[in-house]
């Protein structure tokens, strides 16, 4: 099954390409990569805020600390995109895009 916004499979990863069993599935149609740790994939825009909130961090956050999110998601607007870094330990955005 594919994507129609990024054309690849809803398993492989945004960040670096590596496809996902369905054991990486963490939530339904979102996935977490056992390479490179970005979560991605296909979900209501309310159910991504369980995984990266809506609002940017103040703070100067390491890249070490940091991981991608790139998810397609149906909400009031239609079919959007969120994608960017992001610090896991407070699910806060680090950088957009």
């Amino acid at each position: 099954m594919t994507n129609d916004l990024n054309e690849r499979p809803t398993n492989q990863c945004r960040c670096c390409d590596n496809f996902e069993s369905k054991e990486n599935e963490i939530s339904t149609g979102i996935y977490k990569c056992s390479i490179c740790g970005a979560i991605y994939g296909m979900c209501y825009l309310g159910q991504s805020y369980e995984f990266v909130l809506p609002y940017m961090t103040e703070d100067d956050v390491p890249p070490e600390e940091t991981s991608y999110y790139d998810f397609t998601c149906i909400g009031s607007k239609g079919v959007t995109r969120r994608h960017g870094w992001y610090q896991p330990s407070t699910r806060l955005i680090v950088q957009v895009g």
